[in-house]
């Protein structure tokens, strides 16, 4: 195999890009805990699903989501039905418990990471959107910091809890903002969240309370009011079926990721099989230029690897984009100094 160059992030970054896509890799840079096999894994390995691991089996899911919604509306068609069920609340507490103490068990405090934080909101500002394929609140937290000493420049299309469905007008600069940044989730995210109705929300706090927003979510979710939207786990065909769920995440998948640019950056992202829904989504409009993290910490022949992997394949969903590579490590990019 031909060998393949990678650049430093100074020397493409004048280029002028678009849009940035966030993977895994880029939340694992700001805390190592987050190189976890699944919470799914984390939970049952804790013994935290002792009785409702058969739900899972049954619906052949390791979704959170689905097996909380599952439970949710079973418990609630059976007290319409004047059948309440212990078993079935139960299994919702255990799942929900379960949930909460995966979390907390890989996520940061604020804290830990308040140290990155500028430096991710500064990096990420420079892009007219970014999408991040996590769920953690870590990006959050950068964009109510780099707000507070900027105006309103990040903006997720939420107003008042409420997705704004027509979301390019919030394109143009707000207040004393001198530019803007649109951010999406694509498989969701802690902080979005729906009620047993289907209707959904963002929970939020004020940039002064940013510290304690993942004790507010799972307090929220500990209410027994909301169940939270993201999709971590599962294959391709899967997360797609977790994504028609929500409108949220469907107005993302059909019209954010189509509309990424001609010139897109990924920072962190494997281009793993299970996530080929979203090159799929990418392709009805794809870019010209992509820009690719490697991460060159790992030895130089699993660089390589990597980069015939995701030359391989772009070459397959989006044939007629150019390539290039650069070292997620480079001073400047995403949170390093």
């Amino acid at each position: 195999m031909d060998r393949i160059d990678i650049d430093t992030w100074e020397s493409i970054s004048a280029e002028g890009w678009s849009s940035l896509l966030l993977g895994n890799g880029a939340s694992i840079a700001i805390h190592k805990e987050f190189a976890y096999p699944t919470l799914h894994g984390i939970a049952d390995a804790k013994g935290l699903l002792g009785t409702t691991a058969p739900i899972f089996a049954k619906l052949g899911t390791t979704d959170f989501e689905l097996v909380l919604l599952a439970c949710w509306y079973a418990e609630h068609v059976n007290g319409a039905l004047g059948t309440p069920s212990a078993a079935i609340s139960a299994a919702y507490e255990e799942v929900r418990t379960a949930l909460i103490e995966a979390v907390h068990s890989v996520h940061p405090v604020h804290a830990d990471v308040a140290a990155d934080l500028q430096r991710v909101g500064a990096f990420a500002s420079v892009f007219p959107t970014v999408v991040s394929l996590n769920y953690d609140i870590t990006l959050y937290w950068a964009m109510l910091l780099f707000n507070a000493a900027n105006g309103s420049w990040f903006k997720d299309a939420f107003h008042d809890g409420e997705f704004q469905t027509d979301w390019e007008y919030l394109r143009r600069p707000y207040g004393h903002a001198a530019g803007a940044t649109l951010v999406f989730y694509p498989h969701g995210s802690l902080a979005v969240a729906r009620d047993y109705l289907g209707d959904e929300t963002k929970l939020a706090v004020g940039a002064g309370a940013a510290g304690d927003l993942l004790g507010t979510i799972t307090r929220r979710w500990a209410s027994g009011h909301y169940v939270p939207v993201f999709v971590s786990e599962g294959t391709s065909k899967q997360k797609v079926a977790a994504i028609r769920r929500s409108h949220y995440l469907t107005n993302v998948y059909e019209e954010v990721l189509p509309s990424l640019g001609e010139s897109l950056v990924v920072y962190g992202w494997s281009f793993d099989e299970r996530d080929q829904h979203v090159l799929d989504a990418i392709s009805a409009n794809p870019p010209k230029r992509m820009a690719v993290s490697v991460f060159t910490g790992q030895p130089d022949g699993d660089q390589q690897a990597f980069c015939h992997q995701v030359l391989k394949a772009i070459g397959r969903s989006l044939p007629g984009t150019e390539v290039t590579f650069f070292d997620s490590r480079s001073p400047g990019c995403w949170n390093n100094p």
